[in-house]
């Protein structure tokens, strides 16, 4: 009859269960990998999708109404060079109101569209436009796409165009042709040829004035100067003033918006 050893029974039971032990820590292991792994694919292709949806909705808004999400900036809050008045952050179109985007506005209002002096339209800024018909294309902007649309202040005006700036134009002191659209007798493409100031926006000093909700008495500011004005008509404190009802050929509007 067999004798059990049973010092070395038990030796042998626990590498067994030492055995066993590694064995399921190491599909543990494996199982949280693929976990893991599943996680990371699913959350790549939610992203993925998410993405599309996003670009389509932009690509959607574009078709629609000619701008999208690319072609607003951030103003960061802040305070207004030389009046300390505080200003909060608010987004801006980076360039003025272009024809293209009015026509599509006029198109589905059944309106008839602005002249364009017969210096074409598509992505030059909007002239012979009063501040009832800028006033008006906010609100359907509005009401289009959920966005809070509505003209700048003076104020919002300025600090958007000065960018942490002190001197008379974004980029200094001196006037520079380049930089802005002056004394060219018809206005240009935006953004064309000109440099961006430093928050990314075009054409605030020259091509068209845009108008502003600010008011002195019955009539409202303009802001920028025009391609029709002298460099000393084109600084980021140059004004312009006007009725409601008025509109000219130099005379334009850029939007801002509130932060959702």
């Amino acid at each position: 009859m067999n004798t059990i050893n049973y010092e070395q029974e038990i030796i042998r039971l626990k590498a067994k269960i030492v055995d066993l032990e590694d064995r399921l820590a190491h599909c543990i292991t494996c199982s949280n990998r693929v976990k893991q792994s599943i996680v990371e694919e699913t959350t790549i292709e939610q992203n993925t999708l998410l993405a599309m949806a996003e670009q389509d909705k932009q690509n959607e808004l574009f078709s629609r109404y000619k701008l999208c999400e690319a072609n607003w900036v951030t103003i960061p809050e802040g305070v207004l060079y030389h009046s300390e008045q505080a200003i909060s952050a608010f987004k801006m179109l980076t360039t003025p109101i272009t024809f293209e985007m009015f026509d599509a506005y006029c198109a589905a209002t059944n309106q008839q569209p602005p002249g364009d002096s017969g210096w074409g339209r598509e992505n030059r800024p909007v002239i012979n436009v009063n501040l009832q018909n800028a006033i008006a294309y906010t609100q359907w902007l509005s009401e289009q796409t959920g966005w809070h649309c509505q003209l700048p202040t003076e104020q919002q005006w300025e600090y958007a165009c000065r960018a942490n700036t002190v001197t008379h134009y974004w980029y200094g002191d001196i006037p520079d042709p380049r930089m802005m659209v002056m004394g060219t007798g018809k206005t240009m493409p935006t953004p064309g040829h000109r440099m961006a100031n430093p928050w990314d926006i075009y054409d605030m000093h020259g091509n068209v004035w845009e108008w502003t909700l600010s008011n002195k008495g019955d009539e409202y500011i303009l802001c920028g100067g025009s391609w029709y004005n002298k460099a000393n008509w084109l600084t980021s404190t140059a004004r312009n003033i006007s009725f409601p009802n008025f509109c000219n050929n130099n005379w334009g509007f850029r939007i801002i918006r509130e932060l959702e």
